[in-house]
């Protein structure tokens, strides 16, 4: 407007425009808010519009997602060790009645629990100093610790040497597992987010096809450097990664925490591009934060106590159970002793068996990630731990039969290998989703390290009693462990059923507001925001003319 105007021109100038820009608002909200129920169609031509226009962003999070590859490596590797029959034999005893080479089972429960004792301190050390120190230094941490574990573990000479070399591989792990994740999801665009974070579960997923590829081709190796090939194989994709961690921007969010503006700018256009919207970017984040109306909120809601607190309480919750289903659904069992349970029912080829279905299974997930956008999180969570249940069922149910039959044995393994892929695909790729998702920006860190913590608690539970089910020394269940797994399963469904929100297409801040308003997670589909305001999707239409209405009486 030209200040040389008269007054009442100004004033008659401003107040139209200030009726366009409410109008102009108002269409919008409307458009932002129907997303939720946007078609299958309108989603796919969205979120390939979302990459293109975010490409640079795309490969970053390839780049940093790639670090998480050793927690599905690590995860193979514990039992592709074993299987070994050279492992066996350095490191284990003669049992005569069943004329092999065994590892005690404590060793083997300290061998399996290593890593995971590990990966609890790692995540912990994550949720502590990542607001600290942040994302990049730690980066860089994990990667050393690595890189130095990595060559301790392939000269290991002993049980004890191999249980300190596991355990600080494993406290990589932990790094390595809460930071790309927690960097992606804080930093990536809403209709990128969902895909963003389903990675996660991919790389793992590439990790233990690559843990399982690697013992496949070195078991027709002779010797010692048969598993220690294997282990060898934890050096690579540290090595790789340190080669580009030097020109991986800070994070832009934890600048923001730290009041470094300028700074995160100048990693939003590393980040992003130089055609990126930076203010754009920065007032997103200032939102998400709440900085807007209260710093001092934002910035204290990074403690561990703050997870815990009335307003987070139910968000952490549903991310452990998130994470949870895929220990308690079997996961354990059937990707950590695949190898060695085909073995032990008497499949001479278990190497091969276990690369079949590794393959299938990267296969399937990278398949689940593309629809991560398009199918609900509770359909894809809910609903595919519902069916596991039922598969489980069955593979306990044929593991009765003895292996001396052949007919139980093939249905066995085809059960086995299909249970994988449809694990894969469905509590796998949602199981982090839904625990990177949920929880509030301001409290990311420290709630997906938490989460973490809980899941390596739960796995060094099962790694301290597994091998006391299925050694042929102990009680040798096999197969009918699963029955075991059922129970725990019906009980997080049960769980996640009444307080699994469904975030598919949500931003932040309407998550935020969702919450705040008190709306049942398991009713968040059937609601939009409307300034600030949960309103059921059938009254929407109603309410924003009330908005209206509102809004031009006041200007």
């Amino acid at each position: 407007m030209d200040p040389t105007l008269p007054k009442e021109t100004l004033e008659a100038e401003k107040k139209a425009s200030s009726h366009i820009e409410v109008a102009d608002e108002c269409e919008m909200k409307q458009r932002i808010y129907q997303e939720p129920n946007i078609t299958a169609k309108e989603q796919w031509s969205k979120l390939w519009a979302a990459i293109k226009a975010n490409r640079r962003f795309c490969w970053w999070t390839l780049y940093t997602m790639l670090l998480t590859f050793g927690y599905g490596y690590d995860s193979g590797l514990s039992g592709t060790a074993i299987a070994f029959p050279a492992f066996r034999q350095y490191y284990g005893q003669y049992y005569t009645d069943g004329k092999q080479w065994v590892i005690p089972a404590l060793w083997q429960s300290l061998w399996n629990a290593a890593s995971t004792i590990g990966q609890v301190f790692g995540g912990y050390a994550a949720g502590q100093f990542a607001d600290v120190l942040g994302r990049k230094k730690l980066l860089f941490a994990a990667v050393f610790i690595s890189l130095c574990s990595s060559f301790a573990l392939v000269f290991a000479p002993s049980l004890p040497a191999l249980f300190v070399s596991k355990l600080l591989l494993g406290l990589a792990v932990g790094l390595s597992t809460v930071l790309p994740p927690l960097y992606v999801t804080e930093n990536a665009p809403t209709n990128l987010r969902s895909t963003a974070s389903s990675l996660t579960n991919v790389i793992i997923v590439f990790g233990f096809f690559c843990s399982s590829m690697t013992g496949y081709g070195a078991s027709s190796i002779a010797g010692n450097w048969s598993f220690r090939l294997a282990f060898l194989m934890t050096f690579v994709i540290p090595a790789i990664y340190l080669c580009g961690l030097p020109f991986l921007p800070e994070s832009p969010m934890w600048y923001m925490k730290k009041g470094r503006d300028d700074d995160a700018r100048k990693a939003i256009l590393r980040l992003y591009g130089s055609d990126a919207d930076v203010e754009s970017y920065i007032q997103n984040i200032k939102l998400e934060l709440r900085q807007l109306e209260n710093e001092e909120t934002a910035g204290g809601q990074t403690s561990w106590k703050s997870i815990f607190s009335k307003e987070h309480r139910s968000r952490t919750f549903v991310a452990v159970l998130g994470l949870q289903s895929q220990n308690f659904s079997g996961g354990y069992f059937a990707n950590t002793y695949q190898t060695y349970y085909f073995e032990l029912i008497g499949q001479t080829n278990s190497f091969q068996l276990t690369a079949i279905s590794s393959t299938l299974q990267l296969v399937s997930n990278i398949f689940a990630v593309f629809l991560s956008d398009v199918i609900p999180r509770r359909k894809g969570l809910i609903g595919g731990g519902t069916f596991l249940m039922l598969w489980s069922v069955i593979i306990a149910g044929v593991s009765i039969a003895p292996t001396s039959n052949t007919s139980a044995n093939i249905a066995l393994l085809a059960f086995m290998i299909t249970w994988s892929m449809l694990y894969t695909a469905t509590v796998g790729c949602y199981g982090w989703a839904v625990a990177q998702e949920t929880a509030a920006q301001a409290t990311r860190p420290k709630t997906i390290a938490f989460v973490l913590v809980c899941q390596q608690l739960t796995a060094l539970l099962l790694s301290s009693v597994f091998p006391y089910f299925i050694n042929p020394n102990e009680l040798n269940w096999g197969g009918r462990v699963m029955f075991l797994f059922v129970g725990a399963e019906l009980f997080i469904m049960v769980g996640l059923y009444f307080f699994q929100p469904e975030t598919k297409n949500r931003s932040y801040p309407d998550i935020d507001a969702l919450y705040a308003n008190n709306v049942p997670p398991r009713k968040f589909k059937e609601f939009v925001i409307v300034d600030g305001q949960a309103v059921k999707s059938a009254n929407t239409s109603n309410f924003l003319d009330q908005v209206l209405r509102r809004k031009q009486s006041s200007v």
